[in-house]
């Protein structure tokens, strides 16, 4: 599929925030898109489309999930892309809060589950379980801890085997990692404990998934605390050095957020765009061909991997609206962050 990519898809990777200038002159077979995925998990979705409509160009951007905030803010809403996409759930929320959005007008958003969708503006299309990889050979003769609870314990009793050898997310410089990190404080009461035990094993912490999986995979690492799922159980699809496991006790779960900007340049083209990540043919390409989850995926085959039936485990689907924001209050993300160095971070 990537081999076709060049003749599909405009590129332009970037790490920081980019110039926004694009013509004045509205295309109607073009589509931009800014995004928070990388390439070549989202590619098979982006190729597929682009296969309904061979004229149309589309661009596609990537950032990270911060700089992409900051990239969209940057800018008046007449010079933003037609499509944004990141896992950073709250970020997403707050930006539709702030008016840079308009309504998916596909009826087929009402059929979504509630907690993905916030006001037919911001759609959730992907389902990611945000679980624990560890590298096998590390725990060929050990238990792998299978639940937050367990993990917590097991770091304290035997912490000169983690020390130094557990990764995370920087919550300080990933949109995701402060997602996730902020709603495990708000769904698990031992989340304080567990951030101690992390703190204790001296977690070394990275800003991007990528990063993680090649330390799991080296053995630099051995255990991954709170990583994406998607780009996990791609990795261990392709890379036998490494296991997943779903938290039994209870799996917080992403959806990878779309909307469409509120004077998007291509606004049919946008449409038709998000109504395809939504459609049981879009569904069917990103459960079968990307390296995300879908939204309707078959838990039971992620389960299989796992050797337990789906009632084992307590799904918890973050949900999008308001809520989302409350960490995103400065004074908020002050004291969360403080609080989470203190406690992971200790020296």
């Amino acid at each position: 599929m990537l081999k076709n990519m060049s003749a599909l898809i405009v590129i332009f990777m970037t790490l920081s925030s980019p110039s926004f200038a694009e013509p004045s002159v509205w295309e109607s077979n073009k589509l931009t898109i800014y995004s928070a995925t990388d390439l070549d998990a989202i590619a098979p979705v982006l190729a597929a489309f682009r296969a309904n409509y061979p004229n149309m160009e589309v661009v596609y951007r990537e950032f990270n999930t911060q700089e992409l905030d900051k990239a969209i803010r940057a800018n008046p809403l007449q010079d933003q892309p037609d499509v944004v996409i990141s896992s950073a759930m709250d970020l997403q929320v707050r930006l539709v809060n702030d008016g840079y959005a308009q309504p998916v007008l596909d009826t087929a958003v009402e059929t979504l589950p509630s907690w993905a969708n916030w006001r037919n503006e911001v759609i959730g299309f992907t389902y990611e379980p945000i679980v624990f990889v560890y590298n096998k050979a590390a725990f060929k003769n050990k238990p792998v801890p299978l639940t937050h609870e367990s993990l917590a314990s097991v770091m304290r009793s035997e912490d000169a085997f983690f020390a130094h050898k557990v990764g995370s997310y920087d919550a300080r410089r990933s949109g995701i990692g402060y997602l996730v990190a902020t709603q495990d404080e708000v769904t698990s009461s031992i989340s304080g404990r567990l951030q101690e035990s992390l703190g204790r094993a001296h977690t070394k912490v990275f800003g991007q998934t990528s990063s993680l999986l090649d330390g799991l995979a080296s053995g630099e690492l051995i255990f991954g605390y709170n990583l994406l799922g998607s780009y996990s159980f791609a990795r261990e699809r392709r890379d036998n050095r490494i296991g997943v496991v779903i938290p039994q006790d209870y799996a917080l779960v992403v959806s990878r957020a779309v909307f469409i900007s509120k004077h998007a340049r291509h606004e049919l083209n946008a449409q038709r765009f998000v109504s395809f990540l939504i459609s049981k043919e879009g569904q069917e390409v990103i459960a079968k061909h990307s390296k995300l989850v879908a939204l309707n995926p078959d838990i039971d085959a992620l389960l299989s991997q796992q050797k337990l039936q789906d009632h084992t485990i307590n799904f918890h689907p973050i949900p999008l609206g308001p809520a989302l924001m409350v960490y995103l209050d400065n004074s908020k993300r002050r004291r969360f962050l403080k609080a989470w160095e203190n406690a992971l971070l200790p020296e």
